[in-house]
Formats: structure tokens, C-alpha cells, sequence
């Protein structure tokens, strides 16, 4: 056979490698991908999200571990993430939300995460790959407890990640456990009802390519709903656009509405909150 052949033979297998791991970004999605960065390389995302809550509603929001709200108030805040690729399969990430609304006696920083995702299996031939990420939340202050910034006792748990790849789609899938101890002593959120400190989590994005630059995805999921006087599931449906910018640069924006019945989450229903992100990811 011709060096030609090898050559794009060659081109194609190098493809194929990469883009697991080249994957669509942690945000502004809630269910995570199964790609890691790259040995060695750096990834920045920071974004910007407003909930609002209509009726005062005191559930938490279904966002990413760490980023969860559960004041009663409309929140603005930016979530920050960075993740080090520390080998081809293994990367290490911290992320920390800085609030601006709601305001009180209290840090406005909130949520600092640990994780590390390992993607233990990946067929290249099917295309498809297994992760887990195990996640570690620092305790909260006493103060940020009582305003739904987070819980103040120290936090963890495990997302299992599956990804599947197709030319233009890409199919992800979380499952995730967390466990949530918070100050007894304290309200959470300003709400008197004790919460579930048990909480698991399904989720589903197909991911679009529609064109080099600009990819579309649907994310909808279910969680066990924190407070204990309130229906065991919630619901959540989100529709996002990743634009990218450059090779390195990637710009978002996504729309979720959460809701105690999933049609609520689609429908003219009302939801019981919503929340708008958008933001740029940076790779180095």
C-alpha cells in the first residue's frame, strides 16, 4: 500500500483518539462528558448564571455538584473552574463560585470543589468510553448555610459518566451519588424543614454538531430532592449552544427550567425556577 494510505490511515486514528478527549465542556451543562484534558494542558471556564425563582421556592437547583443554590431569593453568581490534565486519561479540577446577589454578613465566595475524573475504559473502535469523578465540597460558612449558598459541613460523592460518539452526536450520561451532612443547628436557605443528606441524580445530553464551529444539546435529568416535606424527585430540562471561538476558545450559553413534574419543565406550566448561563472556556 501507498505511504499515502499510511499516512491518512494514520491522521484518522489520531482522530479518533482525541475526540474523547476533546469533548464538550463541563459547562454550561449539568451532565459531564467522559473526556478528559489532555496530559499536561490547562483548561479555564468561567461563566455567569441568574436563577430566578418566581414563587420563592427554597429547592435547590439542579446545577453542578458545588453549585448548587437553595436560597429563596434570585441569585447571580460566577462559577469558575479550573481543570490540569494530569495524564491522557486522568484530570484534576477546582472550582469556586463567586456570588453577586444575594448579599448578606457572609463571603460571597462559595463552593469550593475538588474532583478528579479517571476515564478507566474506551473503545476506539466503537466509540465509546466509561469515567468516574469522584467530587469533594469544603464545608460552607455558617452564615452562607442560612442564605443557600452552600451547606456548612464537608461534602462528597461520585458521578459515573458514559459517553457515546457518532459522526455528527454525542450521547452522555451521569448517575451520581452525593452525600450532603449540613450544620443541624442551622437553617438552609432560611427554610426550617430538614433536608435529605442523601442525594442521587440522573441525567441524559445528546450533543448536535451542526457545524465546525457551533454545537447544540438538550440536557434533562432527575434528583432526589433535598428537602425531606417536599416530593422525593425533581425534574430539569436545559437546551444550550457551544460556539467555538478559536481551537482554545469556546463560548456558551444555556436556559434550564426545573420543575417537581418533568412537563413543567417543557410546557407553559410554570416552573419552579429557571436558570440562564452563558460564559467561554479556555484551553492552554
Amino acid at each position: 500500500m501507498s505511504c499515502h494510505y499510511y499516512t491518512v490511515m494514520k491522521r484518522l486514528l489520531l482522530c479518533l483518539l482525541l475526540l474523547p478527549r476533546s469533548a464538550l465542556s463541563f459547562e454550561p451543562l449539568n451532565t459531564d462528558d467522559a473526556g478528559t484534558v489532555i496530559a499536561g494542558g490547562n483548561q479555564i471556564e468561567q461563566y455567569f448564571f441568574w436563577i430566578n425563582r418566581p414563587n420563592g421556592s427554597q429547592a435547590a437547583d439542579i446545577i453542578t455538584p458545588g453549585e448548587e443554590y437553595s436560597g429563596s431569593r434570585d441569585a447571580k453568581a460566577y462559577p469558575f473552574t479550573y481543570t490540569r490534565g494530569l495524564s491522557n486519561n486522568v484530570e484534576a479540577s477546582f472550582s469556586n463560585t463567586y456570588y453577586k446577589q444575594p448579599s448578606g454578613n457572609f463571603s460571597k465566595f462559595a463552593n469550593y470543589v475538588f474532583a478528579t475524573k479517571w476515564r478507566f475504559y474506551e473503545d476506539e473502535i466503537d466509540r465509546y468510553s466509561l469515567a468516574v469523578k469522584p467530587i469533594l465540597i469544603l464545608p460552607a460558612s455558617k452564615g452562607q448555610q442560612v442564605n443557600g449558598l452552600g451547606l456548612a459541613a464537608s461534602n462528597y460523592g461520585v458521578i459515573f459518566i458514559g459517553s457515546k460518539y457518532w459522526e455528527s452526536i454525542e450521547l452522555h450520561t451521569n448517575a451520581s451519588y452525593m452525600r450532603s451532612p449540613y450544620n443541624i443547628n442551622y437553617s438552609i436557605g432560611n427554610a426550617t424543614d430538614n433536608n435529605r443528606t442523601d442525594i442521587f441524580m440522573l441525567s441524559v445530553a445528546p450533543v448536535w454538531t451542526i457545524s465546525p464551529r457551533i454545537r447544540l444539546a438538550l440536557d434533562i435529568g432527575a434528583t432526589t430532592n433535598p428537602a425531606t416535606t417536599e416530593q422525593y424527585l425533581s425534574f430539569y430540562s436545559l437546551a444550550g449552544i457551544i460556539y467555538a471561538l478559536t481551537e482554545s476558545f469556546d463560548v456558551a450559553a444555556s436556559y434550564m427550567r426545573t420543575a417537581i413534574n418533568y412537563g413543567a419543565t417543557i410546557g407553559t406550566q410554570q416552573a419552579g425556577s429557571s436558570r440562564t448561563e452563558l460564559g467561554l472556556t479556555w484551553r492552554f
